[in-house]
């Protein structure tokens, strides 16, 4: 099947459409393959034509989602990652993650797959980065995306170190960046 055929490129934009719509107004694990068809108006055997399952269409769904943040300046994902991913949040992501706050399902396969993008950002970008030629960049992505991802939890669940702001304890953005770039020292090239 070629991606790039018209019909293709129609009938994975429905579906994918289609389960976005279902996400904002029922949680993922209650979602099924033939929810989304009837909600795309394509047959059951149309959609394992182009997706294994509901976890597929969802990391396609994602995968085209978040495509504007990997499209920003690599410089800013590394030197602010956490004001440049609040940056790139939008409305649809939003309004998804508002009624799936509590599917455990959605979120533990959101993030894997966004945590896989920061890696292979990282990987892809290992030219702009400026580090020890002894490191593997692989490593020096796992260390990128594993600081972010634990910086996020520490923030939201356990309300960080006591401080009194408008945000109920939890830390800005832009101290979250500040604190991960003294813990993360991944540098971009000044030459790009």
């Amino acid at each position: 099947m070629n991606p790039k055929d018209l019909r293709v490129v129609k009938t994975k934009r429905a579906l994918s459409e289609s389960l976005l719509s279902l996400l904002e107004n029922k949680p993922f694990s209650s979602i099924t393959v033939n929810m989304i068809c009837e909600e795309a108006l394509v047959h059951r055997t149309t959609f394992y034509k182009h997706f294994f399952d509901k976890y597929d269409l969802l990391s396609y769904l994602l995968h085209n989602l978040t495509q504007d943040y990997f499209d920003k300046d690599v410089r800013e994902r590394i030197q602010q990652p956490f004001q440049s991913i609040a940056a790139f949040i939008d409305f649809p992501i939003n309004k998804i993650s508002e009624k799936q706050k509590h599917d455990a399902k959605f979120f533990e396969t959101a993030t894997s797959i966004f945590i896989d993008k920061l890696r292979e950002d990282i990987e892809n970008n290992r030219d702009k980065i400026e580090i020890d030629s002894n490191i593997p960049i692989s490593l020096v992505a796992r260390v990128f995306e594993a600081s972010i991802q634990a910086m996020g939890e520490w923030n939201h669940v356990d309300n960080c170190y006591n401080i009194n702001n408008e945000n109920g304890g939890k830390l800005s953005l832009e101290k979250l960046d500040e604190i991960f770039n003294k813990l993360v020292n991944i540098k971009i090239k000044e030459d790009i």
